[in-house]
């Protein structure tokens, strides 16, 4: 069978295009040498499986009586006994599948629940010595409750016989860190770190692929059939997905199994960004979830106020930690943002569907006979709309993100403007205090940037200042010599006619249309 681009469960070697596991986290191989605890935790589908699943194997072909074990199916169960038998389970049924007759562990011990865990731990570390044992317990993450912190303590009863007659190495494997988890183990409450798993050594979460790492994927697609990515389409491949494995690989997948199927015919940057349509419309179940996420009121705090460009974002927070654990945010930035441009289309046309629904397009009157837009006209209709309607809009503004109903209507609006024919591009940041978009239709862009005036926060003059300088440098940015400023005033007491104005400036060189709302 001819190698594939993977994007569901685990990468197989010899059945997916896949890279080296190692690379991504080098730090795994000290750990275990050095005979420690530790926590692996990063986003659904960014290849944690595949990667402790290639480290067991490696630490077996060099004599390590090495084992990943999924304990997903203690999932949702409250009593310890319940739960304990389902860890045992999953761990013993992996042995039986993986490990040679000389490493399988002995039989399940008959203790007391909650002790049955650490006794037999023991009693199969020391079958199996000298040799040591390593554990790789994947989705530890779904226990809950007394159930996590009774498996934490016994895995800690332990943790000083290592490695005679204990496992030598444990690494617990999900996708959150472990104080997230604990914390929902202690019903919201701050977990004391000393307790119940002092014995942590570090969190590692997988990092996403380089640009260059991407290459190399795609070029093993090259070398089995012959298709070439041209530079530009790995180019755009990496800059919509950022590396994040699961859409790396998606993006390919829809190029070769249904947009260039022609191996003679090279992929090009406009098949990835029709491939990202195709995604963002699909809504597979990787986004589905992603966007299941987003009801979270932890989720909707940080989100919202990244949607906004908020810049009083609680960016030390549990939730915003959270977030990036979940793969939503991206961490290392100077300012909360989103993971991905994708992911950052998914949340916005998420978001904004149920304005795109209730919003009743009149005649397509902003469009010219030659099929471009007359913007002007574009955001007149819409604040217009938003006159008329804004109190309904705030109504029916997902629970959580009512800050944001501005930026999401203005978004449900162009897009619906542009649905078959054109596309939105957006961008928002934390701290930025502005939401850009950018409508290409007809091979023509319109830029526009919203921003508002927040009661007790801002003054006006001083949002339309930064507006104004914040819209001349994104038009230099995209090349372009015009773009709409739209002001939301947003301060009680104010009649509508008070927040409707209208003006032209020109501000280096750029023509800055300035509309008040």
């Amino acid at each position: 069978m001819p190698r594939f681009f993977n994007t569901a469960g685990p990468c197989v070697v010899g059945d997916h295009y896949m890279l080296g596991a190692e690379a991504r986290l080098p730090e795994v191989a000290l750990l275990v040498e050095r005979r420690q605890y530790f926590v692996i935790h990063a986003a659904r589908q960014t290849g944690k499986t595949t990667t402790v699943r290639s480290f067991a194997a490696s630490l077996r072909a060099r004599g390590v009586v090495a084992l990943h074990a999924n304990i997903e199916a203690a999932q949702g169960a409250q009593d310890v006994g319940e739960s304990e038998a389902r860890w045992l389970s999953s761990i013993q049924w992996m042995a039986q599948a993986e490990l040679p007759a000389d490493a399988q562990p002995p039989p399940l011990p008959d203790s007391a629940p909650g002790t049955r865990l650490a006794t037999w731990l023991r009693a199969w570390a020391m079958a199996v010595a000298p040799r040591p044992l390593v554990l790789f317990l994947d989705e530890a993450d779904v226990l809950v409750g007394e159930p996590m912190v009774n498996f934490l303590r016994q895995l800690r009863s332990g943790f000083h016989l290592r490695p005679g007659q204990f496992p030598a190495s444990i690494a617990l494997v999900g996708m959150r860190d472990l104080r997230d988890y604990l914390a929902a183990a202690k019903d919201g409450a701050a977990a004391n770190p000393g307790s119940p798993f002092n014995i942590k050594s570090a969190s590692l979460t997988l990092r996403g692929f380089t640009r260059a790492e991407v290459a190399e994927l795609y070029g093993q697609h090259t070398t089995d059939t012959g298709q070439s990515f041209e530079p530009a389409a790995v180019d755009r491949a990496y800059d919509w997905s950022r590396g994040q494995p699961f859409l790396v690989n998606a993006l390919a997948a829809e190029c070769m199994d249904r947009l260039v199927t022609d191996r003679a015919v090279p992929i090009t940057a406009a098949d990835i960004d029709e491939a990202k349509e195709r995604l963002v419309l699909s809504r597979t179940t990787h986004l589905h979830n992603l966007a299941h996420r987003l009801r979270e009121p932890r989720v909707a705090t940080i989100v919202s106020a990244v949607l906004t460009g908020a810049d009083d974002v609680a960016a030390q927070s549990d939730d915003y930690e959270y977030c990036i654990d979940l793969g939503l945010l991206a961490g290392g930035t100077r300012t909360p943002e989103i993971a991905n441009p994708l992911y950052r289309e998914v949340i916005a046309r998420e978001l904004s569907w149920r304005a795109q629904v209730n919003l009743p397009l009149p005649a397509a009157a902003w469009l010219r006979p030659d099929g471009t837009l007359d913007a002007d006209v574009l955001v007149g209709t819409f604040l217009q709309w938003w006159r008329e309607n804004s109190d309904f809009a705030t109504r029916n503004t997902p629970e959580g993100y009512h800050e944001a109903t501005v930026h999401l209507c203005v978004m449900a609006f162009v897009q619906k403007v542009v649905n078959g024919g054109g596309r939105v591009t957006r961008e928002y940041a934390a701290g930025t205090g502005r939401v850009d978009l950018c409508v290409e239709l007809a091979g023509r862009r319109t830029v526009m940037e919203v921003k508002r005036v927040r009661p007790g926060r801002e003054s006006p003059e001083r949002v339309l200042r930064e507006g104004q300088a914040q819209l001349a440098a994104y038009l230099d940015q995209l090349g372009e010599t015009e773009g709409w400023l739209l002001v939301f005033d947003q301060r009680p007491g104010l009649s509508w006619d008070d927040r409707m104005w209208c003006r032209d400036v020109e501000q280096g060189g750029k023509v800055l249309h300035l509309r008040g709302a």
